[in-house]
């Protein structure tokens, strides 16, 4: 995308980068803890907790967009004026995220909460990524000869113990970014909607 910006001179792109997608009709982060919790697997946690992570609410990324498209549509209106390098929108690329970076296991008992999980800390079991990789590892070969899938995978182990969090002031500067909806009550909306849907679901099978 940002190779196409100004080919021709006139097109004007810029690249928006989101991290960890969620809200209404988020398919990947909150329908998998919510299944988590389900299955009563909010008891264990995979490392100290100490490593920080990004979650964006979906309707802050859409604002996002809109705010790059105002300054593209802005910066189309002044050409051939080109703006300076430090206020330039087109050619550049924006980390969009709810400028919130949580510990990736209070963002996981928040959305369990929300769903109405109420365990205690003191009732959870804490794994070592190294261990819980190893026990992922094995997990994977036994359940691969019967061709399912594990509850725990060496790709939940990395997703869940890994640092993933970036700085959003060049959208804030550039952009006039900032989040409308705060981590906690996009949590409360998307863990809200899927809780509405499996109501519905359930109200469908009963009739």
């Amino acid at each position: 995308m940002l190779e196409a910006n100004r080919t021709p001179e006139t097109f004007l792109t810029c690249a928006i980068r989101p991290a960890g997608i969620m809200g209404e009709g988020d398919v990947q982060v909150l329908p998998k803890m919510v299944t988590a919790y389900r299955k009563g697997q909010t008891k264990f946690q995979i490392g100290d907790n100490n490593n920080l992570f990004d979650f964006t609410y979906v309707g802050n990324i859409a604002h996002g967009h809109v705010l790059a498209l105002m300054a593209l549509l802005q910066t189309h209106k002044l050409m051939p004026t080109r703006p300076l390098d430090t206020e330039r929108v087109d050619g550049e690329a924006f980390f969009i995220t709810n400028g919130e970076p949580v510990y990736f296991w209070d963002f996981a008992r928040a959305v369990w909460h929300e769903a109405g999980d109420r365990l205690p800390l003191s009732s959870v079991w804490h794994l070592s990524a190294d261990t819980a990789w190893a026990i992922g590892t094995v997990l994977e070969w036994a359940f691969w000869l019967v061709g399912k899938t594990p509850n725990l995978t060496r790709a939940q182990v990395r997703y869940s113990s890994m640092s993933k969090y970036h700085n959003i002031n060049k959208a804030r500067t550039r952009l006039g970014y900032e989040p409308l909806v705060t981590l906690g009550e996009g949590i409360r909306r998307g863990v809200q909607h899927i809780l509405a849907q499996e109501a519905e679901e359930r109200q469908k099978k009963g009739q």
